[in-house]
């Protein structure tokens, strides 16, 4: 089977790293079973990540599903937001006054060098780079995605429905304070259907986990879409099996439910049973 698995708030806690249970566990799965990691962050971040705490890589969905890249570094799919969008999103950001951000050629960009980046910079594990105009540098290159971080999620919600009325994007929460900005045809789901399509492997004998509303796509693609116990409350509703446990403890669950054969695909194809 394949197992995807989001990282951050699914199989971690925010600064957290796995603990030897969970982490033996999935090199356990592994030597079975293909693993996938899909996350919201920069390729660079979960490639350091996995190395640290498995030591070894995996076929990545980064940013959302604007790029994937397979275990051995091969970009396999890129896809970027347009230039002249990413300049006016970022304008529009920076008169509401929100905290932005740019992720260019897998780099990171800031255009204010505060406590939200440098908080961001030691969650993900990789440094920033601060410029005058962000605006001006998604002009000349296209992001993979920009992130909005704020405090306040009911203003990030309300930024979100702003967004995608006034920009060909979409926009979505990942962690809690973090506004995900991407184009609309961008998605963890897709990333995972193009990917399914390049190895050759059926999406009928995928299994996904997820804890954020930007795990919707991911878990409705899956043939079977698990939802940790922390999970949003949009996302369970919308899962086929809801843990009981909570980030890696309830991905240990689900896995474990997974392959007794306690959760099975339906009769509709995305659908799960519990027997």
């Amino acid at each position: 089977m394949v197992f995807v698995f989001d990282i951050d708030g699914t199989l971690l806690e925010k600064g957290s790293e796995l603990d030897s249970k969970t982490r033996d566990f999935l090199l356990r799965l592994s030597q079975d079973h293909t693993l996938v990691f899909a996350s919201g962050r920069m390729y660079r971040s979960v490639k350091k990540l996995l190395e640290r705490e498995l030591g070894k890589i995996f076929p990545i969905i980064a940013y959302n599903g604007a790029l994937i890249v397979d275990e051995s570094g091969k970009i396999l799919y890129e896809a970027t937001l347009d230039s002249e969008i990413a300049e006016n999103v970022i304008v529009f950001l920076r008169s509401k006054g929100f905290h932005r951000q740019a992720y260019v050629c897998d780099i990171l960009f800031v255009e204010e060098d505060n406590e939200k980046a440098k908080d961001y910079s030691l969650h993900s594990n990789v440094e920033y780079v601060v410029v005058d105009d962000l605006a001006k540098l998604c002009r000349q290159k296209p992001p993979l995605k920009l992130l909005v971080i704020d405090e306040n999620r009911d203003k990030l919600r309300t930024l979100a429905q702003e967004l995608k009325k006034s920009f060909p994007v979409d926009a979505y929460g990942s962690f809690p304070t973090y506004l995900e900005i991407v184009p609309p045809d961008v998605s963890k789901g897709k990333a995972l259907e193009i990917l399914a399509r390049i190895k050759g492997f059926s999406l009928e004998e995928t299994v996904a986990f997820g804890d954020s509303d930007n795990d919707l796509g991911l878990l409705e693609t899956a043939a079977i879409g698990i939802a940790v116990g922390n999970a949003t409350e949009i996302l369970k509703s919308r899962a086929d099996y809801v843990t009981k446990g909570l980030f890696s403890e309830g991905v240990v669950e689900g896995v474990e439910a997974v392959l007794s054969g306690v959760v099975v695909p339906g009769k509709r194809f995305g659908a799960s049973s519990i027997r």
